[in-house]
């Protein structure tokens, strides 16, 4: 729970800053890209995360591989982070700056399940569909999942909209022996 408001409190002030200078969006992608980076990389997260490396280490290296990438405000943020030891929390921080951002934006990010992986077309009439029912820029991840057979199931925001072929036989057999046990 601590947690949560302090990323929320930082994430806020990041939102904050990147909109007065107006770098909102290029901000987005630094946080979303390092996130991306501390998610795939163990040895970067232990580094990172670690209590055996020193804050002034932590931060001189990261100003070293960091420099000419990102903006001056990111990594000052970053820097900042490293300095009061709220490193470990930076994956809340991603999640909720990005929250801001979209609802800034009114845009929302949907999980779009399949059987089998969504051509370009099919991503992007889901998208309209999506877009015009909840009056959005809805942004479609397409995640396979060969288990449900076919049709889509759709995460958007915690909500799962389920179309899938799996839970319509499910449907359709619990209904069949609804039926054969209320005839019995």
């Amino acid at each position: 729970m601590k947690h949560t408001v302090l990323a929320k409190r930082y994430a806020r002030a990041l939102f904050e800053l990147a909109g007065e200078k107006n770098i909102l969006e290029s901000v987005l992608k630094e946080v979303v890209s390092f996130e991306e980076d501390l998610r795939a990389n163990a040895n970067f997260r232990q580094f990172l995360y670690s209590q055996d490396v020193s804050k002034s280490e932590k931060q001189a290296r990261m100003e070293q591989i960091l420099q000419d990438r990102v903006s001056a405000l990111f990594l000052n943020f970053l820097l900042v982070l490293l300095r009061k030891n709220r490193a470990l929390i930076f994956p809340e921080i991603a999640m909720e700056f990005q929250a801001m951002v979209d609802r800034r934006n009114k845009r929302t990010r949907a999980s779009a399940v399949t059987a089998v992986p969504l051509d370009d077309k099919a991503k992007a009439a889901l998208k309209s569909v999506l877009d015009k029912a909840l009056g959005l820029d809805v942004q479609v991840e397409n995640e396979v999942d060969k288990s449900i057979l076919g049709g889509v199931i759709v995460n958007l925001d915690g909500r799962l909209l389920d179309g899938s072929l799996r839970s319509q036989l499910r449907r359709l057999e619990r209904q069949l022996v609804e039926n054969r046990n209320s005839s019995s």
